[in-house]
This record gives structure tokens, sequence and C-alpha cells, in this order.
């Protein structure tokens, strides 16, 4: 088995992670883009400045309603975490 590198995992650009996870990116304010999921229009935020989301609606998929790419992957795709880093680990090599 090998060893994941979760800091790597968590350097990865959210907004290539958000559009491998099939979501649309609106503009939205200075820097901040809001997203929107296929199903219907959400209130989650990207901050690309500090790689980061946040989902102010308060819906709370898999435990998280923010974070770092890794729970980002977590709440779209309601996984674990072990899932999350892996489903990251063979996307972004």
């Amino acid at each position: 088995m090998t060893r994941i590198d979760c800091s790597r995992l968590r350097a990865i650009s959210i907004l290539r992670v958000a559009e491998a996870l099939g979501m649309t990116l609106v503009p939205r304010g200075a820097g901040v883009l809001a997203l929107r999921e296929e199903r219907n229009i959400t209130s989650l935020t990207i901050f690309e400045k500090t790689n980061s989301w946040h989902r102010f609606s308060g819906k709370t998929s898999g435990g998280v309603s923010g974070g770092s790419p890794i729970d980002l992957v977590m709440h779209i795709r309601d996984c674990s975490f072990k899932e999350a880093i892996s489903y990251l680990s063979n996307r972004f090599p």
C-alpha cells in the first residue's frame, strides 16, 4: 500500500477539483466563485485565494459544509475521507 500525501491533495486547485466533479463555475463578486450543481442551485461558494469552499445553506453532506479540496469531494460525492483521497489520487496523480 502506498502512502498518500494529503498535503499535496489539499494543494490541488479547488477550481480543478470542482470541474472534475462536474460542477459549473459561476463568477460572483471579487475573486469568489459560486457553484451550481446539476440537480439544483446551491449556496456553495469557492474561495480561490484560500483554495477552500463553504456551503452557506447548511447542507452537510458527509458531515462537511466547507474546507479543502478533499472535503469538497467528500461533500459532492457523499463519500468517506478514504474514498475522497483515493478519488483525488487517481484523478490528479
